[in-house]
Order: structure tokens, then C-alpha cells, then sequence
């Protein structure tokens, strides 16, 4: 994450780019998810930290280095995971739109071959990530995501869709406030053990 920072700024000195503004951001997720349809809950919290730098040219891109860390636990079944993400995005972003695009490097794996509700094995890999974001207001926002991903783990490599691993794709609505931003929507991941259907409820302060 150092590093993606250090790009930022010299993205700024290159001229036309403001200085990266920094932010620190914990998570804290309640998830209700369906796997091959079996219900359980879902537990997670960690931080998320980056830098934002945005282009003062017509064409309005944004830039974003973002570095996360979280822990997952299955709610009874007392599954424990992780996941350890570092990405960089860019794209434009006007008034009442956002693109983003870019690599996501990731680490994470959650319960074992015995978990009540399901194993994924631990692997590094790589996401593409596509978001859109609709701005109607400062406090209100609708994101979409669409990111295939690949694992470097052969265990990792089965199921997905077509060329890809894994494939996630998301709808959230944001409501932002003085003092928290409250998440809500919907996710449907493909993954080596199957389908993974969560509903989305997390805050950030």
C-alpha cells in the first residue's frame, strides 16, 4: 500500500493532480447469505485505508490506492476467515456518475473442510474491479459491481464463470450521514464450492 501511495504522488506532481488526500475507514458487516441454498450468518470487521487523488481536467478522473484487512465468523457455526486486499482504481467521475476500474491483489480463505456452512481454501489472487456509481445526492448513492477474479490455488480454480475463477457481482444502496455511512444491498458471488447469495448491512463511521 506504501507504494500505491507513493504512485499517487507523483501522479500529482505530474501536474493537473491534486495531492492524494489519505482516509481511514473501520468496516463492520452483518451478512445473511445463502450457500447452495443453505442459510447462515455472517460476522465481519476490519479497516479499509487509502488515497484518493482526482484530475482538475474536463474529463474529472478520480484515482484511488486502497489497502483492507478483515475477519470473518460464521454465526453459529464459528467459522473464522480472512481476507487482505490491495487495489488501485481509476476512472472518471463527473457529477452524478463514477467509473472505477483496476486491479485488486488479494489473500483470504474462510473455515475448513469440515465447516458447518462451507470451505474456501486459502489462496492469493486477483480481481478486476468494475464499479458504477450512481450519485443522485451527496448522502445517497446506488453502486453496482461487477469483478471476475482469478486464484492462484488449483483448489481455487474449479467452478466460476467461463474464463473466470470467481465472479462477483453486487448491488448497494449508500446512505451517508455526519456520522456514519449505513450500506444496504444485495451479492451474489461464484465461487469453486458453488453459489453465494448475501444480503449487505454494514456501517462505517
Amino acid at each position: 500500500m506504501i507504494v500505491a501511495v507513493l504512485t499517487l504522488t507523483g501522479l500529482a506532481a505530474a501536474g493537473g493532480w491534486s495531492a492524494p488526500k489519505p482516509y481511514a475507514q473501520p468496516i463492520l458487516d452483518l451478512n445473511v447469505a445463502a450457500v447452495n441454498g443453505e442459510t447462515f450468518m455472517q460476522g465481519t470487521a476490519g479497516l479499509a485505508a487509502g488515497a484518493r487523488s482526482r484530475h482538475s481536467g474536463k474529463a474529472h478522473v478520480l484515482s484511488h490506492t486502497r489497502g483492507q484487512a478483515v475477519g470473518m465468523v460464521g454465526i453459529p457455526s464459528g467459522s473464522l476467515g480472512v481476507d487482505l486486499r490491495a487495489g488501485s482504481f481509476i476512472g472518471p467521475d463527473p457529477r452524478f456518475i463514477r467509473y472505477q476500474i483496476g486491479p485488486d491483489i488479494w489473500f483470504n480463505g474462510y473455515g475448513t473442510n469440515e465447516s458447518r456452512d462451507y470451505w474456501l481454501p486459502y489462496s492469493p489472487g486477483i480481481d478486476l474491479s468494475n464499479e458504477l456509481t450512481l450519485k443522485f445526492a451527496r448522502e445517497f448513492q446506488i453502486i453496482g459491481e461487477a469483478t471476475p477474479g482469478w486464484a492462484f490455488v488449483p483448489e481455487r480454480q474449479q467452478g466460476g464463470v467461463g474464463p473466470f475463477h470467481e465472479l462477483t457481482l453486487t448491488a448497494m444502496a449508500v446512505l451517508r450521514t455526519p456520522v456514519l455511512s449505513l450500506n444496504v444491498g444485495y451479492t451474489r458471488r461464484y465461487l469453486t464450492f458453488g453459489v453465494y447469495e448475501g444480503l449487505i448491512l454494514s456501517m462505517a463511521i
